[in-house]
């Protein structure tokens, strides 16, 4: 083993102090440094291991430490000002979200229409069908075919149920044919419509003359139903359940629930078919052809209007039938306008004529009558000193929805001008969705596109509809 020439032999650690430049020597280790061990290697090799103490790590302040700045007045007053602006800012967010629940819109209700409400119902004649899809005959798939042309899902079968057996078709329909039209119907997705079973029989009905129902009539009333009787109701539940609705036969009409027996016996049944299969008992039917007579004018439509809109009428309206009191002009005036208030009517007298030339009006009539603010919007009517207008607007409850203006001029000869704009809620302009000149020919006038509001002027028995946005 050498020597080097500080005196170290090879394989052995030098432990002596490191020389610094200016000649002194630093010790490797002192009282502030972890002590540094050096190990000669096993076996000896010239290398050296070295062992570092452990180093001490900050622990933070002591107790004693920190009260030392309790009272200190720069902490003091710091405290103070984080504790203020904290409660500062919680207050102010708890202010702003007030301010903001009470200045928003309220949510509207959500309101919901049963199905037998939305779409306008078509009336369909089995005995005198139309050949509508062009197939050469008459056959159940022509009831599909107009109800698809003309916007509408439900169908309308008058009187189906028979007066005297309540399990049985009328004696009017075949009942072959009845059921492939009902087979088509469902298969289709169409709703059945008919009418609920009379509220007074003949002596020829099955149950009157059946002594176990004795109790289900009025005593000498001839046939008149006790509708406070549960066994009745139950019994007539049953029949509509288990016969008509597994059918397809969704729904049917109680011509007028005028009494609060026949109100309660509607609800009940209601619910129960409800409940079982989406079914539906309705009442407030009423038959337009004793309004449209001889004389009818805006101002008996704007009162009868009036006096239905709040109640959810379903109107009978055959427009063939009123063409002959009154002129046909005013009988599209009336369709259009119809369709477009609340309630739902039931188109009859749809003959090959009238589904070719009315077609397209009925079907952009189905389709905006789809609309939120047409199904479920408020309806208010123009004040208006011209006595020849029926003029409206149905308002959205829901934002972010279009509103509709909808105007009919009846006159015959004058020009008529509405401001919309004193309805609240209607926009300055709107954009047309369906006009009908029927005073003049259509050719003669350019189609309007965009529309203000506060001056919609109409020609001699002319109609409009303009959709807005809503200032809500």
């Amino acid at each position: 083993m050498t020597e080097d020439k500080n005196g170290v032999k090879n394989g052995e650690a030098n432990t002596e102090m490191a020389p610094q430049e200016d000649g002194t020597k630093v010790p490797l280790t002192d009282n502030e440094c972890p002590e540094a061990k050096f190990t000669q290697s096993d076996p000896p090799n010239g290398d050296a291991r070295i062992d570092m103490g452990t180093v001490p790590t900050f622990s933070g302040l002591t107790k004693e430490e920190l009260m030392k700045y309790s009272d200190d007045p720069f902490w003091v007053r710091l405290r103070w000002g984080l504790f203020i602006i904290f409660w500062l800012g919680w207050v102010a967010m708890l202010v702003v979200a007030i301010v903001i629940i009470v200045q928003a819109p309220r949510c509207a209700p959500q309101e919901k229409l049963e199905w037998v409400q939305e779409s306008a119902i078509l009336q369909y004649d089995v005995v005198n069908g139309v050949d509508a899809d062009n197939s050469g005959d008459v056959n159940p798939n022509d009831v599909v075919e107009m109800a698809k042309v003309l916007g509408m899902t439900s169908i309308y079968l008058e009187d189906l149920i028979s007066p005297l057996d309540f399990e049985k078709e009328s004696a009017t329909y075949d009942s072959a044919e009845i059921k492939k039209i009902l087979d088509v119907a469902k298969e289709n997705s169409l709703n059945v419509v008919t009418d609920f079973v009379p509220s007074q029989v003949s002596p020829d009905n099955n149950w009157y003359k059946n002594d176990s129902y004795k109790d289900f009539f009025i005593p000498n009333s001839g046939g008149e139903f006790n509708f406070s009787n549960p066994n009745l109701i139950s019994a007539l539940t049953e029949v509509l359940q288990n016969v008509w609705l597994s059918q397809g036969v969704k729904a049917f009409l109680m011509a007028n629930a005028d009494t609060q027996e026949l109100r309660d016996a509607r609800d009940s049944i209601n619910a129960a078919l409800k409940d079982e299969a989406d079914g539906a008992v309705v009442s407030n039917v009423t038959d337009m052809s004793n309004e449209l007579v001889s004389g009818f004018n805006a101002e008996m439509y704007k009162t009868f209007l009036d006096e239905h809109v709040s109640d959810w009428t379903y109107y009978k309206y055959n427009p063939k039938v009123a063409e002959s009191k009154i002129t046909p002009e005013m009988v599209r005036l009336v369709t259009m306008s119809l369709f477009l208030v609340p309630g739902t009517p039931i188109l009859s007298g749809v003959d090959k004529n009238y589904l070719a030339s009315q077609k397209e009006e009925i079907k952009q009539l189905s389709d905006i009558r789809m609309k939120e603010s047409i199904k479920i919007g408020t309806m208010t009517f123009v004040n208006t000193t011209n006595e020849d207008v029926v003029a409206f607007a149905r308002i959205p409850v829901l934002k972010g929805t279009p509103g509709y203006a909808v105007a009919v001029n009846m006159n015959s000869v004058n020009n008529a001008t509405i401001d919309f704009t004193t309805i609240k809620g209607v926009d300055e302009s709107g954009d047309v969705s369906l006009e009908a000149n029927y005073g003049e020919d259509p050719a003669d006038k350019a189609p309007r596109g965009k529309q203000d509001l506060s001056s919609v002027s109409l020609g001699p028995y002319e109609g409009i509809v303009v959709q807005f946005v809503p200032n809500l």
